[in-house]
C-alpha cells in the first residue's frame, strides 16, 4: 500500500457530488422549448388547407341550406304559359326517388265548358313516374309526343288546381311542358341529383 502514492487516491472536492452542493457554481438553467424537429413552412400550408377545409364545409352546408341540394328557397319556382292561363310550381333541384308535388293553377278564364284539357310532354313523363293526380283525370291519352289528361270542370269560370304526385326516376337535367291543348305550355327544367 506503500506504493500507491497518495495523491492518486485523493478524491478532490469538485470530483465529490457533495462537495458540490455548498459550490456557488451557476446550476443548469430549464430548457426554454423542447427540441423538435420543426418544418414551419409545412406547418403553415397545412393550417391553410385546414382553414379551406373548414370554409368549404361551411359553405357546402349554407348552400345546402338554401335548397341548391333539392327543397328550399333557392329551389322553389313558378313558371307560366305565355298567356298566364297555366301556372306551375315547381322544384328547380329534387332528388332521384324522391316523390314530390307539381302543382298546376288553371285561371278562371280556362275553365269553361265541362272539360279542361292539360298536356305534358313524354318526355318528361318517361323520366317521372306519375303517382297519383288530385283531382283524379276523366281520361288520359297520348297524342303524339305528349299525354293529355282530361279533367272535369266542376265549376266553370272557378279557377282549379291539380297536383300531380311525381317520383323522380332518371337523374340529369329534364325540360317539362305543361299547358291547355292549343296553347303555348309553361316551360321548366328540373335537375336531378343521384
Amino acid at each position: 500500500m506503500d506504493d500507491i502514492r497518495h495523491d492518486e487516491l485523493a478524491i478532490t472536492a469538485s470530483d465529490n457530488p457533495r462537495a458540490n452542493a455548498s459550490d456557488s457554481s451557476p446550476k443548469p438553467q430549464k430548457a426554454r422549448s423542447v427540441e423538435v424537429d420543426e418544418d414551419m413552412a409545412w406547418q403553415r400550408r397545412t393550417w391553410a388547407v385546414q382553414r379551406l377545409g373548414w370554409l368549404v364545409m361551411g359553405g357546402l352546408v349554407l348552400i345546402a341550406l338554401t335548397g341548391v341540394f333539392g327543397h328550399g328557397p333557392v329551389s322553389w319556382q313558378q313558371a307560366s304559359d305565355p298567356a298566364g292561363l297555366v301556372r306551375v310550381e315547381y322544384e328547380r333541384f329534387e332528388r332521384q326517388f324522391s316523390e314530390r308535388t307539381l302543382r298546376v293553377d288553371i285561371a278562371p278564364q280556362a275553365t269553361v265548358g265541362d272539360a279542361l284539357i292539360l298536356r305534358l310532354n313524354e318526355a318528361f313523363l318517361d323520366a317521372a313516374e306519375v303517382k297519383g293526380i288530385v283531382p283524379e283525370p276523366r281520361e288520359a291519352r297520348s297524342v303524339g309526343s305528349d299525354v293529355e289528361y282530361v279533367f272535369p270542370v266542376a265549376q266553370p269560370g272557378q279557377p282549379a288546381t291539380i297536383r300531380f304526385a311525381l317520383k323522380l326516376r332518371e337523374t340529369g337535367s329534364h325540360t317539362a311542358e305543361i299547358g291547355l291543348v292549343g296553347r303555348e305550355p309553361a316551360r321548366f327544367t328540373q335537375f336531378v341529383y343521384p
